[in-house]
């Protein structure tokens, strides 16, 4: 199989901010895949060293047993292209906020 960078398509990002979110919890997100697939329910966490990463929607059978993904990227490349365009649209609402908050004063 060829291994060399794909294009993989990332559109209608949207993202919606938690307040006072447990788990970490900053964000949710759906987002279009290659114009065929939506993904939702992508949630944006804060990790221990105050970096971002997504998690995807999973099912538990019950208390300690395992977890089953809804969805998931299967390729490295695609988890880099979901979180790419998420991040970056995360990224473009607080610039929008901090732009919205110095007009303010």
């Amino acid at each position: 199989m060829n291994r060399e960078k794909q294009n993989i398509p990332i559109t209608d990002v949207r993202v919606r901010l938690v307040d006072n979110g447990t788990d970490a919890l900053v964000a949710w997100a759906s987002c279009v895949v290659s114009g065929a697939i939506k993904l939702d329910n992508i949630a944006i966490r804060r990790g221990y060293d105050g970096g971002l990463f997504l998690t995807y929607p999973n099912k538990r059978t019950g208390p300690g047993d395992k977890s089953y993904p809804y969805f998931h990227p299967v390729s490295a490349e695609a988890a880099e292209a979901v979180q790419n365009a998420v991040l970056a649209r995360l990224a473009a609402l607080a610039r929008a906020a901090e732009a919205g908050a110095a007009g303010a004063e």
